[in-house]
This record gives structure tokens, sequence and C-alpha cells, in this order.
């Protein structure tokens, strides 16, 4: 049985409309509710000025706008801003805003936690403890465009964050779908991307949903043995996540994006190049290259270390003459929480700073 909604950010457009029409209202009434809601970001029921006080009245007794609130922002000195989120039952997951030039891109989360346990990131440390709710994930847009400085719009929305989006399906389309409804926060789809860890049942089902958004894949080696060494939960081989990825491009006709984060002397050899132009090369795909955000209880737990700018450099000159497409992401936020989940593990040990 589905859990009962925590805030108004949960219904569907029908289960809007029944709420208000049981509350006293009339059926027009929820497409009012829905614009102060995401249009103008109204977090409480007074700033609803056109809806009827009686009706605001009652449904505040029933349930309010939104479920979380801000506990703790992180803010760097280049501008990105992350936010810890306290959710209705305790628990807490992360958002962070990139500024990038004209370009201002949100990262999202899909579970509190992450279950996937790459061996270089903060997210999975304490496991996974739930999934979070449509509305919680729609809800982090909401709370980050608050949070945006005078002149600036989110522009992109990518689902990298904390969690694996694909075992959170069921709350991440319709989450999807408000955040790229022209009447909820009108978002074209083209600037909405979802990353996995490779999952290619649920890839498929990903590419059947319409619209067509972006697809991109956390590979990080291109040998199987190696990517369950960093991976410890990967199960398929690269060559099926490989193919997934060009089933995806045969359908919606949209390159996927494969994510290598590169750890110094692990999996940025010149092996590991050959193994990655063979794997990809007749996929229509872009490879990202990003150095580890290093995390100082993995770095000495996995004798992990972050590989110089040059090393990165000559990997992706290497794929590129291969014939890869390559692109290499330069850190953000390092002097602050940069990696992902590095927030929430300071407020699980007691330690985050205050919003």
């Amino acid at each position: 049985m589905a859990p009962a909604p925590q805030a108004l950010t949960e219904l569907a457009d029908d289960q809007l409309q029944d709420l208000v029409v049981r509350h006293g209202g009339q059926p027009f009434q929820a497409r009012q509710l829905a614009h102060w809601l995401y249009r103008h970001g109204a977090a409480d029921y007074d700033a609803m000025r056109n809806v009827p006080k009686t009706l605001r009245m009652a449904l505040a007794t029933a349930l309010p706008p939104r479920s979380s609130s801000v506990a703790a922002v992180d803010d760097a000195a280049d501008g990105t801003r992350k936010l810890l989120l306290r959710l209705h039952d305790g628990q807490s997951t992360e958002c962070v805003i990139i500024p990038d030039g004209e370009r201002t891109t949100l990262c999202l989360s899909s579970q509190v936690g992450c279950p996937v346990g790459c061996v270089f990131c903060a997210s999975g440390m304490f496991g996974v403890a739930r999934n979070l709710s449509s509305g919680e994930i729609v809800e982090q847009v909401l709370h980050a465009r608050d949070r945006l400085p005078p002149g600036r719009a989110l522009t992109n929305v990518v689902v990298m964050g904390m969690g694996e989006p694909m075992l959170n399906l069921v709350a991440l389309l319709p989450a999807l779908q408000r955040i790229h409804d022209p009447l909820g926060l009108d978002m074209g789809a083209r600037r909405i991307t979802v990353s996995t860890s490779g999952y290619p049942r649920q890839m498929a089902e990903f590419a059947a949903a319409d619209p067509s958004y972006g697809l991109a894949v956390s590979l990080h080696a291109a040998d199987d043995a190696l990517r369950r060494r960093l991976v410890p939960t990967a199960t398929h081989p690269v060559r099926e996540i490989v193919a997934a990825a060009a089933a995806y491009f045969a359908s919606k006709g949209r390159e996927v994006t494969f994510e290598v984060v590169l750890l110094a002397g692990v999996n940025d050899r010149p092996v590991d190049v050959v193994a990655m132009v063979d794997a990809l090369a007749a996929t229509p795909c872009t490879v990202n290259l990003i150095a580890w955000n290093p995390v100082a209880e993995l770095a000495a737990a996995h004798g992990l270390q972050r590989p110089d700018p040059a090393t990165v450099d000559a990997f992706a000159d290497e794929l590129r003459r291969g014939g890869l497409k390559v692109t290499v992401r330069r850190q953000r936020g390092a002097d602050r929480s940069a990696a992902c989940g590095q927030l929430r593990v300071r407020d699980l040990r007691g330690g985050a700073a205050h919003a």
C-alpha cells in the first residue's frame, strides 16, 4: 500500500482537484493552487491570495503545501550551493545548485542514501534508508529555486545526486513529469537528465516513458572485474549496459553519456583507455570524465587518490584518438562538501551547518 501523502506536492492533478472539492472548493481552484505551488513557489497557504480564505484554512488542516524544509546550506567560493533537506520523517537528503556562466544546473537526489555502494562515493556510506516520494523529488526544485540569487534561473536538472534513480522510477517519472509540465515547473525535457549505475531492464522502462529525457550511465570502468571492484553491487556485464544505452539511443534519438570518475592508478591507465574504446566505439555516446572529489574516509579505507589534471587530460586525449567524444568535468564546490553525500554524512554525525 502506498504511504499517505504528506503534502500537496504528492498529489496528481485529479487528486488535488478531489481534495479541493472535498474541502468545499470548486474544481477550478485546484489549478489555482497548483499555479501558486509550482509557478510561484508558495510554501504556505497565506501566499495563495486569490484562493478563498475559508478554503485555504480547510486545506491547511488536511495537507501542507510542502513536507520538507532546508536544514542546512553549504556555499562554496565558486557559487556552488548544496542544500540539506529535512524530510517529514526526520530523514535527510541533498540537492546541489551549480552555476556555470548562463547555465544553472540543479543536481537532484532520488533516494535517502544509496544502495549502489561505489567505493569512492559518500552517498552510500550509510546504505539506503528509503526511496524519495514524487513530492520530495519535486520539492528539491522548489527549495533550490527559493535559494537562487537575483537574476539566476534554473536552466537544467540532473538526477545525479544521492540514490539510484532506476530503482525508484515509480516516484521519479511522475516527479519529472511535474518538473517538465508547462503547467508545473515548465522545464524542457532536453534540459533534464537522469543518471544510473546501469540497470538494463529499468533503462528500457525509462526509454518507454514520455517525453525523451537525457540518460547518463555511471560506468567508471569498461572491464567487468574492475567495475565490480569500484561498484560492488554491479551485477550486469558492461556489454549489457552498453547494449541498453544503444537501445535507448535507437528509441529516443538521444546519445547516452557515460560518466567515469577517475581514480589515480586505478582506472586511469592506458589499459583502461583500450577497454573503454573497445566497449563504446560502436555506440553513439559521449564520455564524461570526472576527477574524483576526495572523501577522506574512503580514501583511507580503499587507498584512493585524485588524479592530477595532466593525467585526466591525457586520458581524454587517448579516448578521442580512439574515436570517442569526450568532455572533462571540472571540480565544483571544492572548498566545501564537494562530493555527493558528504553534507548528509556530516548531518548524520551531528556536524552539518544550519540553514
